[in-house]
């Protein structure tokens, strides 16, 4: 039977297939030898190491591999300090540096693994003080500065009913709808001596309710606009009554408060990364007691907590019950505890505070111990007071105790293993309320105590400065050495 004469002989095809898959290999070796960028595609290992001192895979890991391009090699451990890079900022001049900053190693290590951009990693910083930071003025400054540099990790905490007209935070909007009953720590209004983190407890036998919302920011955005863990931070006991957790409007939680013993919890909700409201209300079906709530962001970031105690005198704090207390700093896991007191102490410069500071002394170093004993490898940094003047005749001058307090405070930090910062100093020392009431814009209030809100972001850059000049400075003496374990 004849040949068909509809296509070509099979074994004349089979040639032609494997001389055009041949040729095509020639040309992709020719050209893949040839090209220098080859190894940049395959592998670009990140810089990163994981949160078990291992290290980061690419971003591109888990991705499909160009057709002939090798697998992705694991990444080496990287298990001890890069070299440091500086980013904008790090190296300005400092005004005045941070007196023993080698006391805020253990911060610095925590916010090194933050720089380093580890899953999760969140540094955490608390700062208590009085009505100098009472606006949220210094501290959402500082706070915005950090989250700029190192990542946004939250707004942090915030106690649950507004316990003076005075108490307000930036970046947050905040609304008491239903009054609870605050009691401030400086009252002594509790018998149990449970005042909770933020020295602050709010109780309610009815329906009292609170919302927190995040709030866009300009400049810059995606800064404290978004939140994803929620915690509310409360108190168990035989009288409890229930709490009621909503979240953009839809409820989230109920929670029964009663216990046959008096304790401390924290409810913990999960939610998509974004802008949120959150209410929370008492049930009225006990007594309820709340501490306050903490929003938050899963890392890498830093948190600033602002925990003022408007109109405290230093010893007040004390007040807390030891135990209790460290269970609140544990539970918070912070890595630096700021301390900025003494505006209202200097109302002592003409009694027991007279002669000496030694009984001044005393108290500041029973209260930082007992915060250190939740968590004693934290870092503590005590911030001086800042300047305060009066009227003389026709003149303005700072107050002679507001030198000797700041120098009582500095013994402390000594004492305490705290680093220091002599706020007084870095304003400008004896005078400064006289120069800063001329500044414009005013930097200090007609009142001759209070920073302006623009007076309070002053000193926050001149501290924003400070700490990264000390963070710097670690970076490179850490060079080489083993990092330190999640």
């Amino acid at each position: 039977m004849p040949a068909s004469r509809s296509g070509p002989p099979l074994v004349l095809v089979a040639i032609t297939v494997v001389s055009l898959v041949a040729c095509g290999l020639a040309v992709w070796r020719k050209n893949t030898s040839a090209s220098p960028s080859a190894a940049a595609i395959v592998w670009a290992p990140a810089a990163v190491p994981a949160p078990d001192a291992g290290a980061l895979a690419p971003a591109d890991a888990g991705s499909p591999r160009p057709l002939g391009l090798p697998p992705v090699p694991p990444v080496p451990p990287l298990r001890t300090f890069p070299t440091f890079v500086a980013q904008p900022g790090d190296l300005d001049a400092v005004e005045l540096p941070l007196e023993n900053p080698e006391r805020l190693d253990y911060f610095f290590s925590r916010l090194t693994r933050t720089d380093l951009g580890l899953p999760g990693a969140i540094t955490r910083a608390s700062h208590w003080g009085d009505s100098v930071i009472g606006g949220d003025g210094l501290t959402e400054a500082i706070r915005r500065k950090l989250q700029e540099r190192f990542g946004d990790a939250g707004h942090g905490f915030h106690i649950m009913g507004k316990y003076n007209r005075w108490y307000h935070h930036r970046g947050l909007r905040y609304e008491e709808k239903r009054d609870w009953d605050s009691c401030l720590i400086i009252f002594k209004c509790q018998p149990d001596m449970r005042y909770g983190y933020g020295g602050v407890v709010s109780s309610s036998r009815g329906k009292a309710l609170s919302r927190f919302q995040t709030m866009p920011k300009e400049p810059p955005p995606g800064i404290g606009d978004r939140v994803s863990r929620f915690q509310l931070w409360y108190q168990k006991r035989p009288d409890g009554g229930g709490f009621e957790i909503s979240v953009d409007g839809q409820v989230a939680k109920r929670i029964d408060a009663r216990a046959a013993e008096t304790g401390d919890e924290v409810e913990t909700l999960t939610v998509p990364d974004g802008e949120h409201t959150f209410d929370v209300a008492a049930l009225g079906t006990g007594v309820t007691r709340a501490y306050g709530v903490v929003l938050e962001r899963d890392g890498p970031g830093v948190v600033w907590d602002e925990l003022s105690l408007i109109g405290s005198f230093t010893q007040r704090l004390d007040y807390q019950d030891g135990e209790h207390l460290a269970g609140q700093v544990r539970r918070r896991d912070v890595d630096l505890m700021v301390f900025m007191f003494g505006g209202n102490d200097l109302s002592r410069e003409k009694s027991d505070l007279q002669r000496s500071t030694e009984p001044y002394e005393r108290e500041y170093s029973r209260v930082i111990r007992k915060f250190r004993a939740g968590k004693p490898e934290a870092s503590c940094l005590i911030m001086s007071l800042t300047d305060h003047a009066q009227r003389v005749g026709g003149a303005i001058v700072s107050r002679d105790i507001v030198v000797r307090l700041a120098a009582a405070q500095r013994r402390v930090a000594a004492s305490e293993g705290c680093a220091f910062y002599d706020t007084f100093a870095a304003m400008g020392g004896p005078g400064t309320i006289e120069r800063w009431r001329k500044a414009s814009p005013p930097l200090a209030s007609p009142d001759l105590r209070h920073p302006t809100v623009a007076g309070q972001r002053h000193i926050a850059a001149e501290l924003y400065r400070a700490l990264m000049s000390a963070y710097a400075a670690y970076r490179q003496r850490q060079e080489g050495k083993p990092l330190p374990p999640e």
